[in-house]
C-alpha cells in the first residue's frame, strides 16, 4: 500500500485513526497500530514480513540481555550480534546481487573457466530505513542513553510504525518508541488542520511536482539512449532531478507526518529547505535529517569525527559519505556519489569558500553560495541517477561549449519543451521553499496558523491541481527501492 492510493486515504488512514482513539489508553491501542502497519508494509507480498519481524525479535531481546548484563564483554559481544544480524539481512537482500556480479566480471577479466551462478534477490522495501532503525535502538541501550523495551508490543509498534516504515524518516527509540508507550492527549483541531495540510501539500508534491519531473527525467534519459543529445541536455537531466528527488522525497515525508501527527505522534522533520543551503555542510544539514544525522552520530563521530586531527576527519569524512553513497544502493555509481559528497565536504574544510564570499561580498555572496552549492549538488544527482550507459554522453552534452546558452537559445525542440517543464514546475519549488527559507521554516509550517475556512481552500486548489496536472498513474516513491 502506498500514500497515493485511494484505498488508503480514504479507508486505511480513517479506519486506523477511528480505531486507535476508540482503544486510546488500553493496550489495543498499539496492538491496532502494529497490526495496521503489518498490513500496510505486507499487503504487497507477505515474505516482506519475515526479515522486519526477524530483525525486530532480535533486536528486542538483545536490548533485554544488554539491560541485564554489567560486564562490558558480555555486553559488547551482545551489541556484535545485533550488528551482524541487521547488517547481514541488509547486505544479503541489497548488495548480493550486485557483489556476485561484480565477482563475475573480475573472473573473467582473470580468464577464470568458471563464474559464480546468479542470485535473483528480491529487495523488501524500506529494508535500509528499518535496519538502521533497530540498530539506532540496540546501540543508544549499548551506551546506556535509554533504558530497554520492556513491552514487545509497544517495541514493535516502534520498529513498524506504517508512516515511516518505507522511507523514513529514520526514528530514533528514545523519540518514537517512548511516544508510543505514553498516553499521548487528544490533537486538538488546529492539530489535525495541520495534519491535513501537510497530507494535502505531500500528495501535491507527489503527483503534480515530483511525478512530472521525473517523466522530463525519464524522457531526457530515453532521448539520450536515442542518440539525441544537444548541448546542456545534462543540465536539464540534473535540474529535472533535483526537483523529482527532492519533491518525491519530501512529498513522502510531509504525508508520515501529517498521518502519524492524527494520531498524536511527532515524526522528525526530515528537510528543512535544502536547496538554499550555502556550502555542501549545510546542505547535509538541510537534506535527508534524519540520515545526515545518524551517519553522524553512528558511524562519523565513533570513527573519531573531527578529534584526531584534520587528515583523520578528512579520512572519517569520506569513509561515511561512501557508506553513506553505498547505503543508497548497490552499485558502484552510488558509491562514486557518495565519494563527491566527501570530496565536496572535505574541499570546503579546506577552503570555506562561502565563508569567503559573504565576508567580501554580503548578501550577494551569500546568494552566490547558495547558487554554487546548488549546483554542486546537482552534478551530484547525476550520478546518483544516471545509468552506465546514459552517464558519459549525459556529462559531454554539460561540457560542451555551447550548453551554458541552453536557457536562452532553443537550440532544439526537445531541449526547448524539457526547458519550459523545469521552468514551470521548479518555479512552484522555488517559490514555496523561499517562503518557507525567509522565515526559517517549512512550507506546511507557514500554513499551520490558517483558520478552517482558508485550510479548506488551500486543500481545494491541490485537488484541482491534482486532478488537472498529475500523471494519470502515479510513480512509486523514489526511495523504495532503498
Amino acid at each position: 500500500m502506498t500514500f497515493t492510493e485511494l484505498d488508503y486515504l480514504f479507508i486505511f488512514l480513517p479506519l486506523i485513526v477511528v480505531l486507535y482513539y476508540v482503544f486510546r489508553g488500553t493496550i489495543w491501542a498499539n496492538i491496532i497500530i502494529l497490526v495496521a502497519s503489518y498490513y500496510f508494509y505486507g499487503s504487497a507480498a507477505a515474505w516482506y514480513l519475515i526479515p522486519l519481524v526477524v530483525t525486530s525479535l532480535i533486536d528486542f531481546f538483545v536490548g533485554i540481555r544488554l539491560s541485564k548484563t554489567e560486564r562490558q564483554g558480555v555486553r559488547r559481544a551482545w551489541l556484535i550480534l545485533s550488528l551482524i544480524a541487521n547488517l547481514g539481512l541488509l547486505g544479503f537482500f541489497k548488495y548480493t546481487p550486485w557483489l556476485i556480479g561484480e565477482a563475475n566480471l573480475g573472473l573473467a577479466a582473470a580468464g577464470a573457466a568458471f563464474t559464480i551462478p546468479a542470485l535473483s534477490v528480491v529487495l523488501p522495501p524500506g529494508i535500509s530505513f528499518y535496519t538502521f532503525q533497530t540498530m539506532s535502538y540496540t546501540i543508544e541501550v549499548y551506551r546506556r542513553e535509554m533504558a530497554a523495551a520492556r513491552n514487545l508490543i509497544d517495541y514493535m509498534a516502534f520498529v513498524t510504525f506504517w508512516p515511516h516504515l518505507v522511507a523514513g524518516p529514520i526514528m530514533r527509540a528514545r523519540n518514537l518508541l517512548r511516544q508510543l508507550e505514553t498516553l499521548r492527549p487528544v490533537i486538538t483541531a488546529d492539530e489535525a488542520r495541520h495534519a491535513l495540510i501537510l497530507i494535502a501539500w505531500g500528495l501535491f508534491k507527489k503527483l503534480v511536482l515530483a511525478d512530472n519531473f521525473g517523466h522530463i527525467v525519464e524522457s531526457i534519459e530515453g532521448s539520450v539512449r536515442a542518440n539525441i543529445n544537444p548541448p546542456g541536455m545534462g543540465i536539464l537531466f540534473a535540474y529535472a532531478f533535483a526537483g523529482q528527488i527532492y519533491c518525491d522525497f519530501s512529498a513522502y515525508t510531509d504525508i508520515a507526518r501529517g498521518s502519524a501527527k492524527l494520531i498524536g505522534v511527532d515524526l522528525v522533520r526530515n528537510f528543512h529547505t535544502p536547496y538554499f543551503a550555502a556550502s555542501p555542510g549545510e546542505f547535509w544539514r538541510r537534506w535527508h535529517i534524519s540520515l545526515s544525522t545518524w551517519l553522524r552520530d553512528y558511524l562519523y563521530i565513533p570513527l573519531g569525527g573531527n578529534r584526531y586531527g584534520r587528515w583523520m576527519e578528512y579520512r572519517n569524512l569520506m569513509i561515511t559519505m561512501g557508506l553513506g553513497g553505498l547505503w543508497h544502493g548497490a552499485g558502484a555509481l552510488f558509491i562514486l556519489w557518495g565519494l563527491y559528497h566527501g570530496a565536496l565536504l572535505v574541499m570546503y574544510r579546506l577552503v570555506p569558500i562561502n565563508e569567503y564570499l559573504e565576508r567580501r561580498l554580503g548578501v550577494i555572496g551569500k546568494w552566490t553560495s547558495i547558487f554554487l552549492t546548488f549546483h554542486l549538488v546537482c552534478f551530484g544527482w547525476i550520478l546518483f541517477r544516471a545509468h552506465t550507459d546514459t552517464i558519459m554522453p549525459l556529462l559531454q552534452s554539460i561540457a560542451h561549449k555551447d550548453a551554458i546558452l541552453l536557457f536562452t537559445s532553443g537550440n532544439s525542440t526537445v531541449t526547448g519543451l524539457y526547458r519550459r517543464g523545469v521552468l514551470v514546475l521548479g518555479a512552484v519549488v522555488v517559490l514555496t521553499d523561499y517562503l518557507g527559507y525567509r522565515k526559517d521554516v517549512e512550507f506546511p509550517e507557514l500554513l499551520r496558523g490558517l483558520n478552517p475556512y482558508s485550510a479548506a481552500v488551500f486543500a481545494v486548489v491541490c485537488y484541482f491541481g491534482i486532478m488537472i496536472f498529475a500523471k494519470r498513474e502515479a510513480a512509486q516513491f523514489i526511495y523504495f527501492q532503498f
